[in-house]
């Protein structure tokens, strides 16, 4: 997948009947209601070989389980020099509201963790909650790709690392923009309006190599079992009714 302030103006009626807040933003809605939040577990595993983006993975159903209400997806180099990983997409799709995962990154050179959602159908716009390149886990990622693929991109820096740890990485899409937040912080929101009819779909995948990250070499690999994972144990989405 690719990788990328404003402040609304609104009427002084908007102001005082917005009284929801958006769980991870500062925005006020915009009218209107939120409902309940929904948790998203009712995938399409892909199984195939990837080719965008020059990746070299293969995605397969064995990469994918659940641990108990974890979401497991696990990347690796089998002994025939293939990399093995997986992915998912959410069978339905949803509209305006958050989308949020609560995400273990692994890191390694050449690994493109990722927890993000698009249209898929066709594929634009496409939000990524969050991409992390394996090589550099000080940064997370998080980009707006609108029909036309033209990109925002914002990012937040963790002298820490943002991988081998579980943070909550978020979008909510409105109306008229869309909000990024990590834990709970706004990143940054750019205006944003989508055709009438779109929908996203949620996705969560490990792609190994291709432009971006480049190809791993042997230290990806040095862990116990050979393997990196990406584990993701909150999914959900909440949606808005403007």
């Amino acid at each position: 997948m690719p990788a990328g302030l404003f402040t609304s103006v609104r009427s002084a009626v908007t102001l005082v009947t917005a009284c929801l807040l958006l769980p991870f933003s500062a925005h006020p809605a915009q009218a209107s209601s939120w409902g309940s939040p929904q948790t998203v577990n009712s995938w399409n595993v892909i199984n195939g070989r990837w080719t965008a983006n020059n990746e070299l993975e293969t995605y397969t159903p064995n990469c994918v389980w659940y641990d108990g209400g974890t979401l497991m997806i696990k990347t690796y180099k089998a002994a025939n020099g293939t990399y093995y990983s997986g992915r998912v997409e959410s069978k339905a799709l949803y509209g305006y509201g958050t989308y949020s995962f609560t995400a273990n990154m692994p890191d390694g050179r050449g690994l493109l963790p990722a927890v993000w959602a698009a249209y898929l159908n066709p594929w634009l716009p496409e939000f990524d909650a969050a991409e992390i390149v394996g090589q550099n886990n000080h940064t997370v990622y998080q980009t707006l790709h609108d029909q036309n693929n033209g990109q925002t991109q914002y990012s937040k820096n963790n002298s820490s690392g943002w991988t081998n740890a579980f943070h909550t990485y978020s979008f909510t899409w409105w109306p008229d923009h869309v909000d990024f937040a990590v834990d709970g912080i706004i990143t940054g929101s750019k205006p944003y309006t989508t055709p009438a009819g779109t929908g996203m779909h949620f996705i969560v995948d490990t792609a190994v190599g291709g432009d971006w990250p480049g190809n791993p070499d042997n230290s990806t690999w040095a862990t116990a079992d050979g393997a990196r994972y990406l584990k993701v144990s909150s999914i959900t989405y909440t949606p808005y009714y403007p």
